[in-house]
């Protein structure tokens, strides 16, 4: 009779690490998508939401993760993407993104366009004064 106890402890560390690939891929998939394609907003959107219904939370904070890449047309697609997923569990961990000094300066920037986008700026928040919103032309 042979022993599979060793084999039993590496099964959920392979599907784990498989499913890391997976989310990866699906992220990359959707900044291509953001990149290269006609597809509608609301076609993203689906997208989104069918990604944080196959990863969960994870997926939310694997987006914000994926910002602290060199190229600026990608960071620009992940804003966009953080900002159409509007993930409240996103904007802690970018709040964190964006005060980090470590950081480069245009991730540290990407993280605060995010958190402008989804309305979740300090300025946004704040209940003593209100918000005075620009145009930009």
């Amino acid at each position: 009779m042979v022993d599979t106890r060793p084999f039993e402890a590496i099964a959920p560390n392979v599907v784990e690490l498989e499913s890391r690939k997976n989310l990866r891929s699906k992220i990359h998939e959707l900044i291509d998508l953001t990149l290269s394609s006609s597809l509608s907003t609301n076609a993203i959107r689906e997208h989104l939401d069918f990604s944080m219904n196959q990863f969960g939370p994870r997926f939310a904070a694997h987006l914000v993760r994926a910002l602290q890449r060199d190229n600026a047309e990608e960071r620009e697609a992940i804003v966009w993407l953080l900002t159409l997923l509007h993930e409240p569990t996103t904007i802690p961990l970018l709040q964190q993104l964006s005060s980090q000094e470590q950081q480069k300066h245009p991730i540290r920037l990407s993280a605060s366009l995010a958190l402008a986008g989804m309305g979740a700026t300090k300025e946004m928040l704040s209940p003593n004064k209100p918000a005075r919103l620009y145009a930009i032309s």
